[in-house]
């Protein structure tokens, strides 16, 4: 009875025994590049494994559609400028004389017309004409009126000018026609990807001459900065660690440590992968938890299995 009493204390202190080290992972940051827009590969300037720069093109659509687009929105903004302009300059002396010429033609028709309507009156009142020939006279009379009015009022508004409400119209024509140009600018030169920072190119599924959908994935990137291990913390170990704790890292079969800093634990704890625990504590949360390397770990293989000595 002792024997198996002493045996069950061991096995319990034995499971009380927490980690001084995990393993981990290094990873780098994935930078995901996608199609803006249904097109054709036109150029695929980088293949999988090269180390490329900021600013490098990666990788170009077809864009003859996108400068069509760009080339007509340059001609509408045009256009619209020199309706503004058309506007800010008001009426050419030309037009104004012409319609100078309209009053005078109308005032001698109003003349004539007038004068046809007295006529007919005393001849109706003489009996010659009818009451009808009056009626027409009349008509056409007023009709002779009418017409000056209309090109007199045409005149005044050549005279008075360019209304401050057109002015505005014009202006917001412009203002569209600037920003569609912009959005018509912008489309175009998403069609080539370039990169954003040094990386390594790490998958790039598509060839020349192949069509893609707007949103597929044509080129994944690691970003080669700060990359960092990734491991599950034990929750034992959460008073002792946390965001800007400095720690030793250890590369599987080197005696040598690197140093790392943790950049952040997560709040909600996760089920360790199994392989990451022993039989007896794959039921035990862990806290997943990413360590930032430091200039030595700036050349260690995304992937690489690191150990994690914990304090």
């Amino acid at each position: 009875m002792k024997a198996m009493l002493s045996v069950l204390l061991l096995a319990l202190a034995g499971c009380s025994q927490e980690p001084d080290a995990i393993y981990g992972t290094v990873e780098r940051d994935r930078l995901t590049l996608v199609a803006p827009a249904a097109e054709l590969v036109a150029e695929v300037a980088v293949a999988e494994g090269d180390r490329v720069q900021p600013g490098q093109v990666l990788l170009r659509l077809d864009d003859t559609a996108a400068k069509a687009r760009r080339d007509a929105a340059q001609a509408r903004l045009a256009q619209s400028q020199a309706a503004l302009a058309e506007l800010v300059k008001g009426p050419r002396q030309e037009n104004i004389d012409e319609a100078k010429a309209r009053v005078a033609g109308a005032q001698a028709s109003l003349l004539q017309a007038e004068r046809q309507w007295q006529r007919t009156r005393r001849l109706v009142a003489d009996k010659v004409l009818t009451a009808q020939d009056l009626d027409s006279a009349t008509a056409a009379r007023d009709g002779a009126r009418a017409s000056l009015d209309s090109a007199q009022q045409q005149l005044l508004a050549l005279n008075n000018g360019t209304r401050a409400e057109q002015l505005a119209q014009g202006q917001a024509q412009v203002a569209a026609a600037s920003a569609e140009l912009a959005q018509a600018e912008k489309a175009l030169a998403d069609l080539t990807l370039v990169a954003a920072q040094a990386a390594l190119v790490d998958v790039l599924p598509w060839r020349k001459g192949d069509r893609v959908n707007a949103g597929s994935q044509l080129v994944s990137l690691l970003a080669l900065a700060r990359p960092y291990v990734r491991a599950y913390l034990p929750a034992s170990k959460l008073s002792k660690l946390q965001a800007g704790s400095q720690v030793k890292l250890r590369i599987d079969g080197s005696e040598g440590l690197l140093d790392g800093t943790v950049r952040r634990i997560r709040g909600e704890p996760a089920f360790t992968p199994y392989y990451a625990l022993n039989e007896r504590d794959r039921s035990r949360l862990m806290y997943l938890t990413d360590i930032d390397l430091g200039p030595q770990g700036a050349d260690l293989a995304t992937g690489l299995s690191l150990e994690v000595v914990l304090p």
